[in-house]
Order: structure tokens, then sequence, then C-alpha cells
């Protein structure tokens, strides 16, 4: 039980006195719990948050660009297919959001998707990594991050669903944390007397829940070195990546980034940057986001000419494990970034239930955060339509009908590839599974030659 004394002193230092109005009137099971929390939480750290770095101290990082990918293609597919084979890697799946802005309270992995067999996106992403495990003939370790607000449901629905064919455990589930949201004079919010309003801590509570769930621990003790992280609602993004894989091996990175060239300096993505220590001792990789740069700072140059923000990240990384264990026994952990938001929050005084609308900071961990960490980072240049297929919004750009048509043009690609004839309308759409093949030399690889031609929907399962 929290000490009461100590509490309201922490309380008092940090100016959150407030939270402890009307406890006593509690029931003492919510009273106890609410005071293990307060007293959970690391107040200094709620006072402060990430910065960018000064624009004179932003260069651009080391890519390796699509002619280097071309150039040493084979020795990095060689050593990551030998890694795989070797047991060497997991995939790292965060599916902490819900698909509100789809229009459901459901977990986003549960929204039904693909056009012909209406598979949803954890069935999509789940095949991916049987499809690869049945490749390699070994069960590849398939890491799912959640919520508190997914987590039971993602738990069900994988149930519901058998795990969708992959082996007993070989999904591995583990919640990410939450923080506590603030007022813009940096007070922690309530959304009812007794419980404070917190938000999810972002994709990089991953770290934090990935040691504090043991899963860290186990991949460690198993030999896993690499990890392959994506997102869930990137349909396109590929687990089943040797080349990717290899490069982490063969540079002995601590942290590889896939990025895509911007399309225009004012698209908002996260920019993949190098910057120069404050002391000037040497320089490190960083991704900043977009709201966290001017027009002027996106369209700055290096001495050779080259944009500085030229690289944008799709949040696609590969993981060195021992980066991760290093940074776990430093006691590493990832800042607070803070974002300006409207909140809906309780107030004091008034009837519980009741909730008002106020302006405040919603406190998140970015993954990516872990790079200026990095002794080995690299960014890795890949084709923005082979690899990103977001599905955020309901219509328009990165909505389900968007991520479709860029999954469709793929498989077209790949039967052009194969020597068979695609002549469509336009409202015609190919959806191949990921269990016959979740890559294009996959794919090219198990072609039997079963049609010539292709002139309406198609579907082709494993």
């Amino acid at each position: 039980m929290a000490d009461a004394f100590a509490l309201a002193e922490t309380l008092a230092k940090f100016d959150q006195s407030h939270l402890l109005t009307g406890v006593a009137d509690l029931a003492q099971a919510e009273r106890e719990a609410y005071l293990a929390r307060l007293a959970a939480i690391d107040w200094e750290e709620q006072r402060h948050h990430s910065t960018p770095p000064p624009m004179g101290a932003v260069g651009p990082s080391r890519v390796v660009d699509f002619a280097e990918r071309a150039r040493r293609e084979a020795e990095f597919t060689r050593v990551g297919e030998a890694a795989y084979r070797a047991g060497a890697v997991a995939v790292l799946m965060v599916a902490g959001g819900q698909g509100t802005r789809l229009g459901s309270s459901a977990p986003k992995g549960c929204f039904a998707l693909a056009p012909h067999s209406g598979k949803s996106i954890y069935q999509l992403q789940a095949e991916k990594v049987l499809s690869l495990s049945r490749r390699i003939g070994r069960a590849v370790p398939f890491l799912v991050m959640t919520s508190p607000m997914t987590d039971a449901e993602t738990r069900e629905f994988f149930a519901a669903h058998n795990d969708f064919g992959l082996a007993p455990g070989q999904a591995r589930f583990f919640s990410q944390g939450t923080v506590p949201s603030l007022d813009q004079q940096g007070r922690a919010l309530l959304a009812r007397p007794g419980k404070l309003l917190e938000n999810p801590d972002g994709h990089g509570g991953c770290f934090t829940a990935l040691v504090k769930s043991g899963n860290l621990a186990a991949l460690r003790q198993q030999g896993v070195r690499q990890i392959v992280y994506i997102q869930v609602d990137n349909i396109l993004a590929p687990v089943d990546d040797a080349l990717l894989v290899g490069l982490a091996e063969v540079e002995s990175a601590d942290a590889i980034t896939k990025v895509l060239e911007k399309a225009h300096p004012d698209e908002k993505v996260g920019h993949l940057v190098k910057v120069a220590a404050a002391d000037g001792a040497g320089s490190h990789d960083v991704i900043i986001e977009y709201t966290e740069v001017t027009p002027e700072q996106t369209r700055s140059k290096s001495a050779t000419g080259e944009l500085n923000y030229r690289w944008g990240s799709p949040a696609m990384h590969c993981w060195s494990v021992a980066f991760l264990g290093r940074l776990t026994d430093q006691g590493y952990r990832i800042p607070l970034h803070r974002t300006a938001k409207p909140l809906k929050a309780w107030s004091p005084g008034t009837p519980p239930g009741t909730v008002s609308e106020i302006k405040g900071w919603k406190n998140e961990r970015f993954i990516f955060d872990l790079i200026p960490e990095a002794k080995v980072s690299l960014g890795l240049a890949i084709d923005r339509d082979a690899e990103f297929a977001p599905v955020k919004n309901k219509d328009g750009t990165d909505s389900p009908a968007s991520a479709n048509d860029l999954a469709h043009r793929q498989y077209v690609a790949w039967l052009t590839a194969a020597g068979v004839k695609v002549d469509l309308p336009a409202n015609a759409r190919i959806e191949i599974s990921p269990l016959f093949a979740a890559t294009k030399a996959q794919f090219l690889a198990r072609w039997d030659h079963r049609i010539s031609a292709v002139s309406g929907d198609y579907y082709l399962e494993g």
C-alpha cells in the first residue's frame, strides 16, 4: 500500500496535490488502487518532454540507397536468409490502436479489409508470419503489442480464429503502458473521481513493455538477434525480408530504419537525419517528426547540396536484440513527447460522470527515440508502393480503398513478372493470399502457370 504521507509530499512537490481531493470519499479498494497508481508514476518525468535539435546541427544520415541495394543484394539476402533459418529473427507488430477513424471501436487489426476473402488486418499480418514460417521450416516468434484498450479483444480475436494457423505459443501478446494526460499547466487530469485520465504511452512504450513482459529476456535466451518491427495498419509491410535482416547482420547495426524519399518537402512523415552532438563530439541519427520542423528547415541542404530532410520514415525498423538488451541493462527510458490535444476530463466539484473539454497535453513515447542511442544506425531505401499501404482513414488517402488498391497493383506486378497477361477493367481487383505468397520472390518460386491471362477479379489462396 502506498505511503500516504510520502505520496502527499511528492504530489505537492510537483504541483499535483489536487489529485488527493476527495480521496477519503472513495471506497477502500478503489482508494488503494488509485493511490498505488499515483505512487507508481514518475512525476519528475512528466515535467520534461523531448525537443528537436537546433537546425544548424542537422545533416543527412547514411542511407543504403537503391544503387547500393542492387549492388549488395545477393550478399545481404544470403546473410539474412541464414539468420531466419537459424532462428535468429523475430517479428514484432505494434497494435495498440482502435479503429476509431475507420468507424469502429474494436482494435484496428480486427477490421475486415481484403476485397475478396474479407480477411481482417490481423489475419493478413499473421498469415505473413505463417507463410514465412512455412517457407523456412520453423516457427518465427510473432510478438504483438496491444494497449489496455485493445489487449483483451485482440487476444480473444486471435483465439477465436485459432491464431490464424500459427503454432501454439507462436503469437506472444503483451500490452503497452499508459501515462497521465495533463492540462496546459502540467497538472494531471481525472477521468472520474479516483481515476486518472491516461493515454497509451505510444509505440515507444513497446520497448518498456517488451522488457517488463519478459519477452525481451526470452528472445535473448532463445538466440534471437534481430527483430523485424512493423505497425499493424501497414498491410504491405514485409516480415520476410532477408535483405533488411542481412544488412543489419553484415553492418552489425543496432538499428535499421526503412526510409522512402519524400514526395515533396512538406510531406507529413518523420525524418531520418543525423545530428551533431552538442559538445561537438561525434554525431548520431535521429528521427524528427514533421510537427517539430519548420518549412524552412525541411528545405535546408547539406554542404554537398543534399536535402537534410530528404528521407521519410514509414515506421518499419530492424532492431538488434543485443542493442535493446544493452539499453535495458543501462536502465534507459525513452523520453516523452508532448502534443497539444483537446481532452475530455472530469473536474472536482462536478457530478461524477460529467466531463468537459479541456485544452491539454498528451504525452507519448516514440520507438524511434531509441535510434540516437545506437552505435551503428542506417537507413534503407524502399519502394513506397511495394511496402507502404497504411490504413488510417475511413475514406480517401490512407484508407481501406487506397490500401487495397496498392496491394492490387503489387499483385498485378507479380503476375506480370510471371508472364501472365493482365488486362482488367477499372473496378476489378486481384488478391493473393499471404499463404500462397507474401513476397514477389516467393510468388515467382511457387507460380505454377495455372493461368495465362487475367481479365477480371481474381483471388489466389494458399
